[in-house]
C-alpha cells in the first residue's frame, strides 16, 4: 500500500505568487489546497486537514500572524507545521513569526530548491513526530494493560494471603491455648522448661511469620491510602528502636547520632518504621543474650546512613549473599531458626522509598547491616 501524498495548504493574497507556488509544489508531487485569504483557509482547514501550511504575512483583513495564531489555538490544527513566506526581512518580523508558532521562515522572492528542501524537511520532522506519538500511545496502552493485569493478580494474591493468615490464626490460637494448659500441668523439671522454651520460640516465630505475611498483603502502593510524606530521621530512629526494644528484650540497643540530623526522609511512616524495626530485631537475633546492638546514624548531603552492628559471629560469603532472602540463613540466629520474612520484607519496603539495605562482616566481631535512604530533596 502506497503512502498518502502530503497535502500542503498555501495562503497568499497575490494570485501570481499563489499560482507559482501551486505549480511548484504540484510538480514536486504534493497535493495542494490554495487560498487567497486567511479567512478562507481557516474555513476550509478542518475539511482539508493539511500536513503543512505555507503562509504569507502581509494580507488584507487577517494577516499571516493572526491566521497562525488561530491554527495554534485549535486543538485539531495546532500541530500542523507553519512556514511563513514573506518579503519582510527585518529581524522583528521573523521573531513575530516564530512567536506566533511558525517552524520556519522563507524570504521572498522564493527560491524553488530552498522552498522544496524546507518543505521536505518539515514534512519529515512531522512524520517522525507522528510516529513517536503513535509509539507513545501504543506504549501507554501496553503499560495500562500490563498494570491492569498486575492489579488483578495482586488483588488475588492479597486476598489469598489475607484469607490464609486469618484461617491460620484461628486454629493456631486453639492449639496454643491447649498447649499452654498442658505445659502448666507438667511438673517444673529441667527438660520440661527446655521444651517450653523451644515451644515459646516456635510460637513466636509462627506469629511473626503470620504478621509479616499480613503486612505484605496490606502493602498497596497504587492505593490512595499509601501515603508518602517527609518523615523526621530522629523520630524514625527513636520509634524503631523503641519498637525493637519491646520485641527483643534480651539485648540492649545503643543508638548514636554522629551529628543531630536536620533532614527528613520521603516515605510511608508506618512502613519505614516497620522496615527499620525488623532489621533491628534481626540484628538482635544475631547478638548473644545480654549483648548490645549498636546503631550509628549519620546524615550526608543527599542521604541518611544507618549502620546496625551486632556482636558475636561473622558470616561466610555465601551467607552474606542470602541474608535478605526469604527464609534467610541460619548461621547467626541464636534460636537456630532462620529470619523468616523479616529482612526480605524490610529490604522491599526500603526499596519503595529508593532506599537500600546491605550486610557485611564487621571490622571486629559480628555483622553490620547498612541502610541508606535518600533525603527528601525539598
Amino acid at each position: 500500500m502506497s503512502e498518502k501524498t502530503p497535502i500542503l495548504m498555501i495562503v497568499d493574497d497575490e494570485h501570481n505568487n499563489l499560482d507559482v507556488l501551486d505549480a511548484m509544489l504540484r510538480h514536486a508531487h504534493y497535493e495542494v489546497a490554495a487560498f487567497p485569504s486567511g479567512e478562507l483557509a481557516l474555513a476550509a482547514a478542518l475539511q482539508v486537514m493539511p500536513d503543512l501550511l505555507l503562509l504569507d504575512i502581509r494580507m488584507p483583513g487577517m494577516d499571516g500572524y493572526a491566521v497562525c495564531h488561530r491554527f495554534k489555538q485549535d486543538e485539531r490544527l495546532k500541530d500542523i507545521p507553519v512556514i511563513f513566506l514573506s518579503a519582510l526581512s527585518e529581524t522583528r518580523d521573523k521573531v513575530l513569526a516564530f512567536q506566533a508558532g511558525a517552524v520556519d521562515y522563507i524570504p521572498k522572492p522564493l527560491s524553488e530548491p530552498e522552498v522544496l528542501a524546507r518543505v521536505r524537511t518539515h514534512l519529515t520532522l512531522r512524520q517522525h513526530q507522528l510516529h513517536l506519538e503513535d509509539l507513545v500511545r501504543q506504549r501507554t496502552h501496553d503499560l495500562e494493560t500490563a498494570h491492569r493485569r498486575l492489579r488483578i493478580w495482586d488483588e488475588a494474591k492479597t486476598h489469598w494471603i489475607q484469607m490464609l493468615t486469618h484461617e491460620l490464626r484461628t486454629p493456631l490460637t486453639g492449639i496454643f491455648c491447649i498447649a499452654n494448659v498442658l505445659f502448666d500441668e507438667l511438673p517444673p523439671e529441667k527438660d520440661v522448661g527446655e521444651m517450653r522454651a523451644d515451644y515459646d520460640l516456635s510460637c513466636g516465630r509462627i506469629v511473626k511469620l503470620i504478621d509479616d505475611a499480613t503486612t505484605l498483603a496490606t502493602i498497596d502502593v497504587a492505593s490512595d491510602a499509601f501515603e508518602v510524606k517527609p518523615v523526621s530521621i530522629v523520630d524514625t530512629i527513636v520509634g524503631s528502636v523503641s519498637s525493637a526494644r519491646r520485641k527483643a528484650t534480651d539485648v540492649t540497643f545503643a543508638p548514636r547520632f554522629e551529628q543531630m540530623p536536620t533532614g527528613a526522609i520521603l516515605a510511608s511512616p508506618d512502613m519505614l518504621n516497620r522496615a527499620i524495626t525488623d532489621l533491628l530485631v534481626t540484628a538482635a537475633c544475631c547478638t548473644p543474650s545480654g549483648g548490645q546492638v549498636k546503631v550509628t546514624i549519620r546524615q550526608g548531603r543527599d542521604k541518611v546512613a544507618i549502620d546496625i552492628a551486632t556482636q558475636g559471629k561473622k558470616l561466610p560469603p555465601d551467607d552474606l549473599d542470602t541474608f535478605f532472602d526469604i527464609g534467610g540463613q541460619r548461621t547467626l540466629h541464636k534460636g537456630g531458626a532462620d529470619f523468616g520474612l523479616g529482612p526480605a520484607l524490610a529490604l522491599r519496603c526500603l526499596r519503595l522509598f529508593e532506599g537500600t539495605a546491605t550486610v557485611r562482616n564487621g571490622s571486629g566481631e559480628g555483622i553490620v547491616i547498612e541502610v541508606r535512604i535518600p533525603l527528601n530533596p525539598t
